[in-house]
């Protein structure tokens, strides 16, 4: 305690010098803040976009889906009941769910063909879930829809599609044979992925039963309360399936083949930050180091004087790293202060970013408040302005009482 007492007068006496100092420890938490805070807002709202448009939480499937299910379409459906869906329902994880049936297939505009990947869905059920599912033309489908259908902008771009257009949509059926059905264009959707919106076409699921002659589906999508219930709601569900003896099984978001792309961009991003903490802590450190380097040898007469009265070089440098640490602790405090107040006006304000690699929108950033990073930043502070303060400790044990009180003379 007498080491933090002396420390803190020590820093309030040379006013100047404390506030560089000061000021350094300050800009580098504020700095951490605000480039975590954008970046895990640039991962939050891709990872919703995906979810909410096109993942879901958590996916119910027959076992092997994944693995044989592209051969083996027909071979991996799930009844889609009112029963099946009112007994998921229960848990209560679960926000809202919606039966979805895929396929492969042709959509022909009477000149051009273009392979499309199909997706009957619940228009009603289809409407909590994806949430992020932007219409760009036309509507989104109805319940009493029955031959309408909805395509993504790039596919809608490629043959010349737009809301009102007439389409065939051809697939192979259960048992084989080719089914055809004519259909109109309703509307052109995008989502956050231009791979999907180049491909995507949706009809009602009734439509797709219809023209697959299937009563069944391959899909339950789940979206749950919040997304950090995921783990928790798809090792319920695999309890649940498990106990029951059904040949189900749940699958999170970020295990399903879909998210490879989202998974990557997530992980580059958090490399990014990394590097971006580096960078920051690096230039922090040096800043104090050249401050407390000052320190030394303005006061080299001082700890001549306090090595004179009894004082060992080592409880002297022990001295200077209690600075250090106090000064830390400030900066470090100081520095939240004014990233919570910046994230909160940049928030406010919103940056405006262009088209990201591999997406369709442009979309606004805004500042994240993430506790894990104000904590990260008060340690950096505590922890920069220590290691900055080992060097300027070490050259005090190597003083010579004489030599130093030799300065003031």
């Amino acid at each position: 305690m007498y080491y933090i007492k002396l420390g803190i007068r020590n820093i309030f006496r040379n006013k100047g010098r404390s506030l560089v100092t000061l000021a350094a420890i300050s800009f580098g938490c504020m700095a951490l803040i605000i480039s975590g805070g954008f970046i895990e807002d640039a991962i939050t709202q891709l990872r919703e976009a995906y979810i909410r448009a096109i993942l879901g939480h958590v996916q119910i499937h027959r076992k092997g889906y994944y693995q044989k299910g592209g051969s083996k379409p027909f071979q991996y459906m799930i009844p889609s009941s009112q029963a099946v869906l009112q007994e998921l329902a229960r848990f209560p994880q679960v926000k809202n769910l919606a039966p979805r049936l895929e396929f492969s297939g042709l959509l022909s505009t009477g000149e051009t063909s273009i392979a499309v990947i199909g997706q009957g869905v619940d228009p009603e059920r289809e409407r909590h879930i994806s949430t992020l599912f932007v219409m760009t033309e036309g509507s989104n489908l109805e319940v009493d829809d029955e031959f309408m259908v909805i395509v993504g902008t790039g596919l809608a771009s490629a043959v010349g599609l737009k809301a009102g257009s007439p389409a065939v949509l051809l697939a192979n059926t259960k048992a084989g044979a080719i089914n055809g059905l004519d259909a109109q264009v309703k509307g052109v959707f995008h989502t956050v992925h231009k791979a999907y919106d180049d491909r995507a076409v949706r009809v009602p699921l009734k439509m797709a039963q219809k023209l697959l002659e299937t009563q069944n589906v391959q899909t339950i999508t789940i979206i749950a309360h919040d997304t950090s219930q995921t783990d928790e709601l798809r090792s319920a569900l695999e309890l649940h399936f498990k106990g029951r003896g059904l040949d189900l099984e749940a699958v999170a978001w970020h295990q399903m083949p879909d998210a490879d792309y989202l998974l990557k961009t997530i992980a580059y991003n958090r490399r990014l930050f990394l590097i971006l903490n580096i960078i920051i802590i690096i230039s922090v450190v040096l800043s104090i180091i050249n401050t407390m380097n000052m320190a030394v040898i303005e006061r080299i007469g001082e700890i001549g004087t306090f090595m004179a009265i009894g004082y060992r070089p080592r409880e002297v440098a022990r001295l200077f790293l209690v600075e250090g640490a106090v000064m830390g602790l400030l900066g470090g405090v100081l520095g939240m202060a004014g990233g919570y107040v910046s994230a909160r006006l940049i928030s406010w304000i919103g940056i405006p970013m262009p088209t990201p690699p591999g997406t369709t929108v442009e979309w606004i950033a805004r500042i994240e408040i993430v506790p894990e990073v104000f904590g990260l930043a008060l340690a950096a502070a505590i922890a920069t302005a220590l290691a900055a303060s080992v060097m300027p400790a070490m050259k005090i044990t190597r003083l010579e009482i004489g030599e130093a009180l030799r300065r003031n003379v």
